[in-house]
Parts: C-alpha cells; structure tokens; sequence
C-alpha cells in the first residue's frame, strides 16, 4: 500500500481501486464495481505528486484536496466516486501523520458540494486543515495495524452512511 516519494505517501492506482471496491462491497454490493476510465484515474492518482511538484509545496492539505477533487471530478469509477474520494482522502491523511475527524455528514456535504461545484477546492482544503488532527503514522507500522486501519477506515465508511 501506498507509493513513498521523497517523504510522501501516495496512494497507488491499486490502492484506489481497492478503496472502491471495498466501499461498495460493504455500503452498497448491488452496485456494480469497475474503472470506468482508467486513464482518468491515473491522472487522478498522480495529480497530488505533480502539485507538488510544480507548485512546489509540502502543504499535506493542498495535495489531499487535489487527490480528492480530482478523483470527484473526473469521475474514474463506475459507481462510490465521491465515496472513494472521500475515503481516498481519509487515508492519505492517515498515511501522512493526520487524522481526519469530521462528522459523516459533514464529508457527505462536502463531497456533494465539490461535486456539484458548490465548494471549490480551496475551500476543502480548509475544511481538512479544520477538521484534521495529528497522527502518529508510525501506529500503521505495529503488529496488528492493518486491522486497526482495516477496522477504523470501515468506522469511518459506516458513518458516510
């Protein structure tokens, strides 16, 4: 899981894609599960890296919001974008020493808004810097803490509920 680059974890495309199939598989199994654009999704999948790259910034908020706009916007699955997004999202944060705290109904809002262009990216990049609080990734790395992870991302998943 998740690709290290000079002290950046990025989600894989793989990752994303498990992301999906995850939320669907738990929230709605009806619906059915698949990559409707693979290149969008790869272009979403890079787009944090070549923020940071080309706007020269290690602002953890700016590229989480890119990742999740970009994944909302581009619309790469077949069903749970804005889900994946948003769980996209949680996890990059996790990876990366921040915790998102945000009520479900509120990532629900704010996933409905960016999609529908209500809220721009700027101001879900501020709602992250809010709604985030420090963490110590090194927890992932224990004995044990893929299921803690497994466990807190399906709490999490619940919630959007």
């Amino acid at each position: 899981m998740a690709e290290i680059v000079e002290g950046v974890h990025y989600l894989t495309v793989d990752d994303l894609v498990e992301i999906n199939r995850s939320l669907i598989e738990l929230q709605t199994p009806d619906e059915p599960v698949g990559v409707l654009s693979p290149d969008n999704l790869s272009s979403s999948q890079a787009r944090p890296s070549m923020v940071r790259w080309y706007e020269q910034t290690n602002d953890m908020f700016v590229l989480v919001s890119v990742l999740i706009e970009s994944l909302i916007q581009n619309h790469p699955f077949a069903n749970a974008n804005k889900r994946t997004a948003m769980m996209a999202g949680y996890v990059f944060l996790l990876l990366n020493g921040y915790e998102l705290t945000a009520p479900g109904d509120e990532i629900v809002e704010m996933a409905e808004g960016l999609a529908c262009k209500t809220y721009t990216r700027e101001d879900l990049e501020n709602w992250l810097c809010y709604w985030s609080r420090a963490y110590d990734s090194r927890e992932l790395c224990k004995t044990g803490a893929t299921i803690v992870l497994y466990e807190t991302v399906k709490f999490k998943m619940e919630q959007q509920n």
